[in-house]
């Protein structure tokens, strides 16, 4: 191989490396409760590998009226707060939460966050939320033999194959619904 090309590649190579100025662990995520829960949250990490100077804002709220929100990014803001500026530093791993507060109220609602770094790089972090009541199952095996029973999660989003008794489970169904259900057996 041409040596000149095989420079070219290294100073490609390295100059990709250094023009990456953070990540973002999750991109995407879905967080449950029940309508009566106080609140739901899930988190990811926004990872500096530079100096990065950061707006952030909401660029999308389509929750029920009844919903509040708000954000931990890094510091923890009160209900309202929508947009919000830091500087983060080489080697910074900030904690990014949303907090949704469904105040009795079932339903799906989605927010969005854009965080632009350093006026040039915009990334937008999306968290769904699900809202539902309870139900109760009379027979652990009644839900096994239902067709339309696409996957059942633990309430931190992990798939089981069996329920433990007298324990909260995410029911997802074949259209894509969710329940809560509480496996009392």
């Amino acid at each position: 191989m041409n040596k000149n090309l095989i420079f070219i590649i290294i100073i490609f190579f390295t100059y990709s490396l250094k023009s990456q100025t953070h990540s973002i662990g999750e991109n995407s995520m879905e967080m449950f409760c029940i309508s009566s829960d106080y609140d739901m949250s899930i988190n990811t990490f926004y990872n500096a590998y530079d100096t990065c100077n950061i707006t952030w804002s909401v660029i999308k709220d389509s929750i029920p009226a009844e919903w509040t929100f708000s954000f931990c990014f890094p510091n923890c803001y009160a209900e309202g707060i929508i947009n919000g500026q830091n500087t983060f530093f080489n080697g910074d791993k900030k904690y990014l939460n949303c907090h949704i507060y469904p105040n009795g109220k079932l339903g799906v609602g989605i927010i969005q966050m854009e965080i632009i770094t350093n006026n040039i790089h915009i990334d937008t972090i999306t968290w769904i939320g699900n809202v539902s009541g309870i139900s109760s199952i009379q027979n652990n095996n009644l839900i096994r033999l239902e067709d339309n029973i696409l996957n059942i999660y633990t309430l931190t989003g992990k798939r089981v194959s069996e329920m433990q008794r007298n324990t909260l489970y995410i029911v997802e169904y074949s259209n894509r619904t969710r329940k809560i259900i509480y496996n009392n057996f």
